[in-house]
């Protein structure tokens, strides 16, 4: 819990405050409650603060979403813009200890100076602080040493807000077709409604296009698309999942030799993610 949080009086007898996007509830004698009581809750103050953790928690999801776009697209950040937002704290949780590399240093994301200097901690545990330059934020596909990541984010007892050492990586097998245009390793995954495979896709950020979850990947430079046939049908009627492929920027099926590194890591693990959801028959 913070150790100055602004208290404000909600009833005769209790008082309310905001931890970060937490409601907390104290009697007037300066007792902490495990919980917020309904009444307190209900009243006006308890009203007020709700709504402004729930405009929290939204401006919360924008920052991870924005950040989250930033890995994907693989496009430098301005410092001037990191430089801007670091006191924001929804903005803060979604960069800090973030894999990144500025000015030929990479290391996790510490520190942002009003400046745009960055401080940075390499795996040697030492802090570096680089010129003030563009922010990479790579992709983990492309970490090869990943694991080594992994273990001075642990020695930090640190977390990330955007999975990024934590998220799931998924490489081109070597003996695919180079000149096969798509995948049928999560085909046939059978839903009682075309909806709840829709569904699924939303929750994990994924829009639809003409029946296939789309998401857009910048590899290298190049902008594609990963998709992967979910149905058009009726959204209450069954459906079976289908193929997954890469399209460039003219529409058009890309060879599977063509497709890069993180598009592919980002296709697979969209149709991954999906693909669990299926219907299971137990028997």
């Amino acid at each position: 819990m913070s150790t100055a949080l602004l208290w404000t009086s909600a009833t005769t007898s209790h008082e309310l405050a905001l931890d970060g996007t937490t409601l907390r509830c104290r009697k007037n004698n300066g007792q902490i409650l495990r919980s917020v009581p309904r009444a307190v809750r209900d009243s006006p103050v308890g009203e007020k603060l709700s709504e402004l953790r729930e405009r929290l928690l939204r401006h919360e999801a924008e920052c991870r979403s924005t950040v989250e776009s930033w890995l994907l697209a693989g496009v430098p950040v301005p410092a001037a813009l990191l430089a801007r937002v670091w006191s924001d704290p929804g903005w803060r949780s979604s960069l800090e200890h973030l894999v990144v590399t500025v000015d030929g240093h990479t290391g996790l994301l510490t520190e942002v100076t009003e400046e745009g200097r960055t401080g940075l901690t390499g795996l040697d545990g030492a802090t570096h602080a680089p010129p003030v330059s563009p922010v990479a934020l790579p992709h983990p596909v492309l970490l090869s040493d990943i694991d080594q990541w992994r273990k001075v984010l642990d020695s930090r007892d640190a977390a990330q807000c955007v999975p990024q050492l934590a998220r799931q990586i998924h490489h081109r097998p070597t003996d695919i077709s180079p000149e096969a245009t798509s995948i049928d390793d999560y085909a046939d995954g059978y839903f009682e409604e075309l909806r709840h495979a829709t569904a699924r896709a939303a929750q994990n950020g994924f829009v639809m296009r003409g029946g296939s979850a789309a998401l857009r990947i910048v590899d290298d430079g190049v902008g594609v698309q990963a998709r992967y046939w979910l149905g058009a049908d009726d959204p209450g009627l069954p459906a079976t999942t289908g193929r997954l492929l890469w399209v460039d920027a003219a529409e058009r099926p890309l060879p599977l030799g063509e497709v890069g590194p993180v598009a592919w890591s980002e296709g697979v693990r969209m149709a991954e993610l999906i693909h669990a959801g299926r219907h299971i028959d137990e028997q």
